[in-house]
């Protein structure tokens, strides 16, 4: 059975890399677009509507599809149950948002917050009915029609968010970008799961989910209400402007774990769910998962660490200039992300997201405890304040996992070391070059080069710290530059089995 499900769970990571990265440079290059039209303000105002839609999202619609990709045994009445409690828990919540806007914009300051809250709140009941074909298809690992979703979603969200800015020139277009998208979504993933909303359903099949529900909930909930602290903290004291400059670097944080991390997080708690009594295949998967995450992960965070003070006035304009610092602390909270992202999944696929909620108590704890000593000091100490919190969140949760599945935290160390010190290696290098090689034409232009020279350098240095496989990204590079993609491609696929990734 391992086999077999470590195959189709590779080709779920593959499709759902293609999703992701798809996504990434769609969504990179509306940001870039949209960034340069519209100013930090509007962004802010946005981003406080949607951290307040965030959390009767996660309770609406965001957690209770997870057991019907948990549960081994599923029937029909479960799947019902879920949408009826979904649909049940959205309605209600947007139709308090109704009434609580002009509170909640009083709150932050800012006005134009609560009609922007009233339209974004529409997007509860569409992930209610989204919640339930999502989560059969990623129960079966039906990536190829994921994948798919995604892309239009993400295109379509990119040109309906593009010609809003362009026509309306404020924050109604980034509503309209997510509204589109979302409603993309839905549609695509109705029509390949072949699922209408149906009502029938009874006690027993909610009480068989409740207890899941219940923990993953709690769960998710402690997680988005971590992940809105520090923003809900700027706007209330330093407003809209100072939300939308810590945004930015956010975003693109956000949208690099996307396409890096997601595609091996999104198949963790599936195939946690099927070798729960497996340990040791267990192991290998989460091995494999964390070395292949941090082979793309580390070297692009370090790269973007280092390149940010030149790239980011060059590609979003000088008046993004106040991120950088900010972003470059979010590329070092990058580093733990390949191993966090995929214990979580496990945790939760094993049937532990209790252990999850604790881990995200204690983690809103520490955030509550470091921002009350820095908010007072600006948006660069709060992001150190991010990253301290960071690092006590991930001690704990890879001791945690060493407890529970018995996954030592050497092992997971010990998965990314050799692409992290070749990454460290690739900094080193682009970072000399950015100082001490003269800018000869367009600024853009070196930014290019530099990334380029970092690209080239990483596998060199990869060679140094595992030989092996280094030695077949060389001749994969040679192949590829010889005019043989396919070629280049299975020799990398290649390389990778041989390494056990």
């Amino acid at each position: 059975m391992a086999p077999n499900l470590l195959r189709k769970a590779g080709q779920a990571v593959a499709l759902n890399a293609i999703a992701n990265w798809t996504t990434l440079i769609g969504s990179f290059l509306s940001i870039v677009i949209i960034a340069r039209i519209l100013t930090p303000e509007d962004y802010g105002v946005f981003v406080m509507a949607l951290m307040v839609v965030m959390l009767p999202e996660v309770i609406a619609s965001g957690t209770l599809g997870d057991a019907l990709v948990q549960r081994k045994e599923l029937r029909p009445g479960h799947i019902n149950s879920i949408f009826l409690q979904s649909m049940t828990l959205s309605i209600a919540a947007w139709g308090l948002l109704i009434l609580l806007a002009p509170w909640i914009a009083k709150g932050f300051g800012e006005p134009s917050v609560a009609p922007v809250l009233i339209v974004t709140g529409a997007i509860l009941p569409i992930g209610a009915v989204m919640s339930v074909p999502a989560a059969l298809l990623q129960r079966d690992l039906r990536y190829k029609e994921i994948t798919v979703i995604d892309i239009l979603g993400t295109v379509t969200a990119a040109i309906v968010g593009i010609v809003l800015a362009l026509l309306w020139r404020n924050e109604w277009a980034l509503v309209g970008m997510e509204m589109s998208r979302r409603l993309v979504r839905v549609c695509g993933f109705l029509f390949f799961a072949k699922w209408m909303p149906k009502v029938e359903s009874n006690w027993l099949d909610f009480q068989e989910l409740v207890r899941f529900n219940l923990a993953n909930g709690t769960s998710k909930i402690l997680q988005t209400f971590d992940q809105m602290l520090p923003k809900t903290l700027i706007g209330v004291t330093l407003g809209s402007h100072a939300v939308g400059v810590f945004n930015l670097p956010e975003r693109l944080f956000q949208q690099a774990n996307q396409a890096l991390i997601a595609p091996f997080a999104a198949v963790a708690m599936p195939v946690a769910s099927a070798m729960q009594d497996h340990r040791e295949s267990l192991h290998q998967a989460m091995d494999s998962a964390i070395r292949m995450s941090a082979l793309l992960a580390y070297p692009t965070f370090m790269g973007a660490f280092v390149v940010a003070p030149y790239a980011i006035p060059v590609v979003f304009g000088e008046q993004w200039a106040p991120s950088v610092p900010i972003f470059q602390i979010y590329m070092v909270i990058g580093l733990r992300a390949p191993i966090t992202a995929i214990i979580l999944g496990v945790f939760r696929g094993v049937g532990r997201p209790d252990v999850v909620a604790w881990i995200t108590l204690t983690s809103i704890i520490a955030t509550s405890t470091l921002l009350a000593f820095t908010y007072q000091y600006g948006l660069v100490a709060i992001a150190f304040a991010l990253l301290a919190k960071q690092v006590i969140t991930f001690v704990l949760s890879t001791w945690m996992i060493q407890r529970v599945v018995g996954f030592t935290v050497m092992r997971q160390l010990m998965a990314g070391s050799s692409a992290f010190f070749a990454s460290c290696v690739m900094g080193i290098v682009v970072w000399l070059f950015m100082d001490f090689v003269p800018t000869g034409g367009h600024p853009l232009l070196h930014v290019i080069e530099t990334i380029v020279l970092g690209a080239l350098v990483y596998p060199v240095a990869l060679y140094f710290f595992m030989p092996r496989l280094g030695r077949h990204i060389l001749r994969a590079v040679r192949i590829l530059l010889s005019g043989q993609p396919r070629e280049a491609l299975k020799t990398v696929r290649g390389a990778l089995t041989e390494q056990g990734i």
